[in-house]
């Protein structure tokens, strides 16, 4: 069977459309009701909801969504967030729902132990960006096994191992790191963005490559498209609008911004 991820993003393609990768708190009490507020991502524009699984050293990440995940283990844990997860696949069918990572969380649980708890929960991909190179074709296999894609995460600095292994096995989206470090937001975005993109295209990479860290508002992410990208992924900038009261508006305005 086809995945849900690979077949949206290929009608998409077809359509002209960008892709709009939303960062999702999971587990955290700032979302009152994760079940509505998904759907509040969905309905406006978002395409993929990332669900942050919430770990203790959220080490590629910055103050904002650092905070969420403290928030999110004072009073839940990693079965919490399957859980979450679940009750996300009931409600929204057939929307794309793809699980943010750790890996120190998926060597806690065990590699196949994970991946059958992603695809029981009704997860379409996973991003682990700091997964160690030699466990990542065992990550591929045990997550293929269940019909699940390894998400690659592209470095700002693009390496010639980076780019054969993206060539290999891209599948989904490239996630293309936007800025030199952690998230957060930033004042300006890169040129870097349209030159890694530019190379990957180049190499005959097919794969979305969609652009994240640090892009926090509709003008940065009209310039990262600009630049050649297939998309966006915002993350603490969405946490940071729901904060004050704006959270849909601010998705709507990614979203027209593509």
């Amino acid at each position: 069977m086809a995945n849900r991820m690979e077949t949206t993003f290929q009608a998409m393609a077809e359509k002209g459309e960008k892709i709009l990768v939303a960062y999702y708190p999971l587990c955290d009490p700032l979302i009152e009701d994760q079940v509505a507020w998904a759907g509040t991502y969905f309905e406006n524009g978002a395409t993929v909801l990332e669900m942050g699984i919430p770990y203790v050293d959220p080490v590629l990440d910055g103050a904002t969504v650092r905070a969420s995940m403290a928030r999110a283990l004072e009073e839940h844990d990693v079965s919490d967030a399957f859980k979450v997860i679940a009750e996300l696949r009931t409600a929204y069918p057939d929307n794309i729902l793809q699980v943010m990572t750790y890996y120190e969380i998926i060597d806690q649980m065990g590699i196949e132990e994970f991946a059958k708890a992603c695809a029981q929960a009704g997860a379409d991909g996973v991003l682990s960006p700091n997964t160690p190179a030699e466990v990542v074709p065992a990550l591929d296999e045990a997550l293929s096994k269940h019909g699940l894609i390894n998400l690659r995460f592209s470095p700002y600095h693009l390496t010639p191992e980076a780019e054969e292994d993206l060539k290999q096995n891209a599948r989904g989206y490239i996630f293309q790191q936007a800025v030199d470090g952690a998230t957060g937001a930033q004042p300006t975005v890169s040129p870097q963005i349209g030159v890694n993109v530019k190379r990957l295209k180049s190499l005959g990479i097919t794969t979305p490559v969609v652009a994240g860290f640090g892009i926090s508002n509709g003008e940065q992410v009209a310039e990262a498209i600009g630049m050649g990208a297939d998309g966006c992924i915002v993350g603490s900038a969405i946490l940071t609008a729901i904060e004050k009261g704006n959270g849909a508006e601010f998705i709507k305005s990614l979203r027209d911004a593509m």
